[in-house]
């Protein structure tokens, strides 16, 4: 790992958000993946069919998250010069329970949205709206709940701000259940994540 760094490091920059936050030149990247009883997000995207959708929600760090991104892939066949689709919107933590119950509208998203930046302009907010919208039926009307997370420290390396050359490491891979075998569900226990005091098993 370190040689590919050292390789790396000598055409692009580590690039972070927020440097004076990163300790070393990684970041904990925490992603909560949704689905329902089925699997069928799991087994739409394992076939790739058209359409086929992931969805988390993902926060930084390795702190109690203070913003979250919802994000949604969505798969594309390339086969006909198709790209799939990352599309993505933020939430505070105490909004993601409602948001995905639906009781959290779009009309608050967008009321708490602009108090947050006044300034978005009508195609953000209409494209806000949209993706919102879109993301709360599927988690509603599909059930989906919070089922595995994944979590990794990553470092980017590319000029800042230009994405156009990216490349990103991830290291130091674990993945585990969201609902504990032995204690309540997150829906049961009205949380989005694993409660962090129960112990992950190896």
């Amino acid at each position: 790992v370190s040689s590919v760094k050292l390789a790396l490091s000598q055409h692009l920059p580590v690039f972070q958000m927020k440097l004076d936050e990163l300790r070393g030149d990684s970041q904990l990247t925490n992603s909560v993946y949704l689905d329902n009883q089925s699997l069928e997000l799991y087994h739409g995207r394992l076939e790739k069919y058209p359409g086929a959708i992931a969805m988390r929600y993902r926060w930084y760090g390795d702190k109690e998250p203070e913003v979250v991104f919802v994000e949604r892939k969505t798969h594309k066949e390339s086969w006909k010069g198709e790209l799939s689709v990352k599309e993505r919107f933020t939430l505070m933590p105490e909004q993601v329970v409602p948001f995905s119950e639906g009781t959290y509208t779009v009309d608050m998203a967008v009321d708490d949205l602009l108090k947050r930046k006044p300034r978005t302009s009508a195609a953000e907010l209409d494209d806000f709206r949209r993706l919102f919208t879109e993301c709360q039926d599927q988690v509603v009307g599909k059930q989906l709940e919070p089922m595995m997370r994944t979590q990794y420290m990553r470092v980017a390396y590319q000029i800042p701000f230009d994405a156009s050359v990216r490349v990103s490491l991830d290291t130091n891979l674990l993945m585990m259940k969201e609902n504990p075998d032995c204690a309540p569900s997150c829906e049961e226990a009205g949380r989005w994540f694993r409660d962090p005091s129960l112990l992950v098993k190896r």
